[in-house]
């Protein structure tokens, strides 16, 4: 039985289409809001979204639109894919469209810039009327998961039933997903995992072979807690949830992960709008949020010396070698 009849993904990326797959394995309506007419006119012509997740068949429940309107009518579960920039302005534009006690899920990872808000903290205040707002997670490459390779993930929400529906919603054979109401662990854990894999990308680029490699992905896993401790997180969720270690895994160790493929040019000696421009257009969250470090040193009294020698890098403020010293407290 279904657990919502409607359902709609904002953001029609290659995450934001790959969740749409699959949603519509339990959800009998899936509405997709692109920003590009190109990508509606495709889905409409070959059931394929070319532009961003090729060579993977959009099933006929669900529909993409330009049309933010038609898109979230009616819609009990509204996920959030974009990246952390643009979330406050887009939701703000979108909530009167959004029907009263729907929940809201952010898809993408990071904290806003600044303000240092949590995704669901900006949810929450553009969209008043949701019922729960909150974030999913896990070790998660988007074309693996809509082609049906075995992924799991957590759902997090400030009700724990609501993160009980959700994760029913989004649960099938082959993505796995478990409810939570550790909200703050799960999205600082999506966050920072990303200023690991810059680090873990640094030392490919430097050539430091695989024992330093691990010890900097285990000091940066240890970062992570520590940050997301000071803010309130769960210490078991660290634990418990493979989806949070699997994240920063697979973010840290993927050829194809932004993250890592940025922190190896870093280690290469590329400054960081250089490294940024290898990416030709497509989003470094980590290098976005890396100056979250210094809030957390500064407001918390965190210690996070791989992410804050990172950020002094990449602000040209450190030599390579300089960095590296400061990464493994030397």
């Amino acid at each position: 039985m279904a657990t919502f009849k409607k359902t709609a993904v904002v953001g029609a990326g290659a995450w934001g289409s790959a969740l749409s797959v699959i949603l519509s394995k339990n959800i009998p309506s899936v509405s997709v809001w692109a920003r590009e007419k190109e990508v509606v006119d495709a889905v409409a012509k070959s059931r394929e979204n070319s532009l961003f997740l090729p060579d993977v068949e959009i099933p006929e429940n669900v529909k993409f639109s330009n049309n933010p309107a038609e898109v979230l009518d009616g819609a009990e579960m509204v996920v959030w894919v974009m990246p952390i920039q643009y979330l406050d302005s887009t939701a703000r534009d979108f909530a009167k469209f959004i029907p009263a006690g729907s929940i809201m899920i952010n898809a993408g990872k990071g904290i806003e810039i600044g303000s240092w808000r949590r995704p669901s903290a900006i949810l929450r205040e553009a969209i008043p009327q949701a019922s729960s707002c909150g974030s999913i997670m896990g070790p998660n490459i988007a074309f693996e998961v809509a082609l049906g390779k075995y992924a799991e993930a957590v759902v997090a929400l400030d009700s724990h039933s609501d993160a009980e529906k959700a994760a029913q919603a989004f649960c099938t054979l082959t993505f796995r997903v478990r409810p939570t109401d550790d909200v703050v662990g799960v999205e600082i854990g999506a966050a920072l995992k990303n200023i690991v894999a810059l680090a873990a990308g640094f030392c490919d680029g430097m050539e430091l072979g695989a024992n330093t490699k691990a010890i900097v992905m285990a000091r940066g896993f240890q970062e992570i807690y520590r940050a997301a401790a000071a803010l309130g997180a769960w210490s078991d969720s660290f634990v418990k949830e493979s989806a949070i270690l699997g994240d920063v895994l697979t973010t840290c160790m993927s050829p194809d992960s932004r993250n890592r493929r940025t922190g190896e040019q870093l280690g290469r000696g590329l400054n960081a709008e250089d490294a940024k421009a290898k990416l030709n257009g497509r989003v470094c969250a980590g290098l976005e949020t890396i100056q979250i470090c210094r809030m957390f040193e500064n407001l918390h009294h965190v210690k996070l010396p791989i992410m804050t020698a990172l950020c002094d890098l990449s602000e040209g403020k450190l030599t390579r070698e300089e960095c590296l010293s400061r990464m493994l407290c030397m």
